[in-house]
């Protein structure tokens, strides 16, 4: 089982005489094999957490503390090996160049590759991983011709592509239909149990996190951090400290897709 720990986090962000801190005191872990959902107000930290954990350096970000990956010190991994181990997609992404999708999920495979000189099973892999996330009809279009949330799935592909001992997705839902979004969670889950990846998003939507989360990381405003087991997270008590709002818990009738 491999592990990806945040130990005694402190960020804070730093232009001329602005400072904002953002995270403090922060403890977390990640074990692969595990489904877990981020929530928390906008400017909580969310994203920040996500950037951290998966080594990306901010100029105007002052960060304390360690972030270790199998016991070892992340910073001590080249970018290559860092990349081998942990796929990070950021919450919003523009493609200056017009590739096909094949290829923008194919870039998840430089790392393993020569250069950038990729070998038949890179391809193959790519084609199996489109399969997978029932993409293979776009292998041919340009990612400019795509939707929002085709773009988005094509991203995540890219993410799987790397074969990464753990994934941070910063709002993978962003964009998607109401439909696709618990075909998505099911889908990250499963991926989860099935190929033993820890897996971690960020996610606004409460409901969804409760439903399919093995472990709840709550982050509020405050810089309190809860985190453990939905039923043990996902209280009125905690969502209130968490948001700064009442909360309330009601069974209503609901339309959910047949398929």
């Amino acid at each position: 089982m491999s592990s990806l720990n945040a130990k005694e986090i402190q960020a804070s962000y730093k232009s001329g005489r602005f400072t904002k801190e953002v995270l403090k005191d922060l403890n977390l872990s990640l074990e692969t094999g595990e489904f877990v959902c981020l929530c928390g107000p906008n400017g909580c930290g969310k994203s920040t957490l996500l950037s951290i954990l998966a080594g990306l350096e901010n100029p105007l970000l002052e960060v304390n503390g360690q972030v270790l990956l199998d016991h070892q010190l992340l910073k001590s991994f080249k970018a290559s090996e860092r990349a081998k181990n942990i796929s990070y997609m950021q919450q919003t992404e523009t493609s200056t160049w017009d590739f096909t999708v094949f290829d923008y999920v194919l870039q998840g495979r430089f790392s393993h590759s020569h250069g950038g000189h990729y070998s038949k099973a890179d391809m193959e892999l790519v084609s199996s991983v489109l399969e997978e996330m029932k993409l293979s009809d776009f292998a041919e279009r340009t990612v400019h011709t795509l939707s929002g949330g085709e773009f988005q799935k094509v991203r995540i592909a890219r993410c799987l592509a790397q074969e990464p001992k753990f994934m941070l997705l910063d709002e993978p839902a962003a964009s998607l239909d109401y439909v696709f979004e618990p075909h998505l969670m099911s889908f990250l889950k499963n991926l989860a149990y099935e190929k033993n990846i820890g897996i971690m998003i960020s996610v606004h939507d409460i409901n969804l996190a409760k439903t399919y989360a093995d472990k709840i990381v709550l982050l509020s405003k405050e810089k309190n951090i809860l985190s453990g087991k939905s039923v043990d997270i996902m209280t009125l008590e905690n969502l209130k400290n968490t948001f700064g709002v009442e909360f309330q818990c009601q069974k209503i009738d609901c339309f959910q897709s047949l398929q």
